[in-house]
């Protein structure tokens, strides 16, 4: 058994969002294409034996709790439950495990960008390594879902960029349909990407509880943007673009409206928030305008705004 590793877990914007209904339980069903891009938070994960499972989580960020109230600490008490279940069906003696979590954080907190959610991903798939549990990514997967509705496709998006890591079938692009836990993998298209979260939080609870009181009237054509997207079609992919969320989370953050009509006149194919927001991102097929827009914004880096150049995964 391994007794330490290091990995890479990667934020995702989404391309669409729509609510297709509200499930029993109150959770909504989405139909969403989730992108993974190339802005990472770092992992570190060590286990050794002890007297009993403990987990010990450690964060350079103020914002982050270092307890179990965070994703990265339930999915490590997963995974060690997952042992215990795995070694009783083996009919093996189980021994105590301590983990240690390190979190390098870059991933904006409480963005739309599932931090919180890649950071639970990172801790499910190194502990199926360092703990020999040899799940399969489906398996993973239901893993995670227990954790949270994005956990699934970030295991999924750093799975692929981290073959090492042993787990098949990872992809950083997947149509994600039910709360986010049915993944159909799709074809990354290249882009160049800035984003811009302003310097306060919303809550993704109020935001649905909100959307379940308006009529949305415009809805993203989620068929014709994976058709776009297998053929390159940019102009299929920005009239199909779309989130029904946006018009909710900008009532009640202004700066989101202003940022997303701010980037999109800056010769972007597309300026669309993030899952529930606040954050904004503008897509680019070409770096240098990415870039430039990235340029004109950091006027509001000084007000706290976060602003971020990166790409497609």
């Amino acid at each position: 058994m391994m007794s330490s590793v290091q990995l890479k877990v990667y934020a995702k914007i989404n391309m669409s969002l729509d609510v297709t209904g509200v499930r029993e339980d109150g959770y909504h069903e989405l139909m969403s294409v989730m992108q993974a891009v190339d802005l990472c938070d770092e992992i570190t994960l060590s286990v050794s034996p002890a007297s009993g499972n403990s987990v010990v989580l450690k964060t350079d960020h103020p914002e982050i709790p270092a307890d179990s109230s965070n994703t990265a600490w339930k999915a490590a008490e997963k995974m060690l439950a997952i042992r215990s279940q795995i070694l009783r069906e083996r009919g093996e003696t189980e021994s105590g495990i301590r983990v240690e979590i390190s979190i390098s954080k870059n991933i904006p907190v409480a963005a739309g960008l599932a931090g919180g959610s890649a950071d639970a991903a990172g801790v499910i798939l190194g502990l199926n390594s360092l703990l020999d549990l040899q799940l399969r990514l489906d398996q993973l997967r239901a893993a995670g879902e227990t954790i949270g509705a994005d956990v699934p496709f970030c295991i999924m998006a750093a799975a692929g960029q981290q073959p090492s890591l042993g787990v098949r079938g990872g992809a950083a692009c997947a149509l994600a349909e039910g709360i986010g836990e049915i993944l159909t993998p799709l074809r990354s298209v290249v882009f160049w990407i800035v984003l811009a979260k302003p310097p306060v939080s919303v809550s993704t609870a109020e935001v649905y509880r909100i959307y379940d009181t308006v009529t949305v009237r415009r809805h993203p054509d989620t068929s014709n943007l994976i058709e776009g997207m297998t053929s390159g079609n940019m102009q299929k992919i920005k009239s199909s673009m779309g989130n029904v969320l946006e018009n909710v989370t900008f009532s009640l953050c202004p700066q989101s409206r202003e940022l997303k009509q701010r980037m999109g006149e800056k010769g972007s194919i597309a300026a669309m928030m993030s899952g529930s927001g606040p954050t904004v991102y503008a897509l680019f097929a070409v770096r240098q305008k990415a870039e430039a827009l990235a340029a004109s914004l950091h006027d509001l880096e000084k007000e706290g705004y976060r602003v971020i150049l990166t790409k497609t995964l």
